[in-house]
């Protein structure tokens, strides 16, 4: 029997951050086949997609590109949301920690 590959207990790469957003969009949020596409467990993904903010609500949900200053896009509730959550925790810039 072949055990699949899997990254169990790795940390995660700014990689893997941008594609669980990519796979979080594709899939409308359907963790378990973004667990099998990633190789992480369901409740790592589903984690994290809750500390990054992807299961988010509002009139305008799509991806966009922050504006914070670290350019990844995130899963914006609406047109006026432009930074991202790891942005807005950041405490080093002007706007961080809000």
């Amino acid at each position: 029997m072949m055990i699949p590959e899997t990254t169990f207990g790795a940390a995660w790469s700014d990689a893997e951050f941008d594609r669980l957003t990519r796979l979080y969009a594709e899939t409308g949020g359907d963790i378990r086949v973004i667990a099998a596409a990633m190789g992480r467990s369901v409740s790592s993904i589903s984690t994290k997609s809750s500390i990054m903010g992807l299961a988010v609500e509002g009139n305008d949900v799509a991806l966009r590109k922050c504006l914070g200053g670290c350019g990844r896009t995130f899963m914006s509730p609406d047109k006026g949301v432009r930074i991202c959550v790891r942005c807005r925790c950041n405490k080093e810039i002007p706007w961080g920690a809000f």
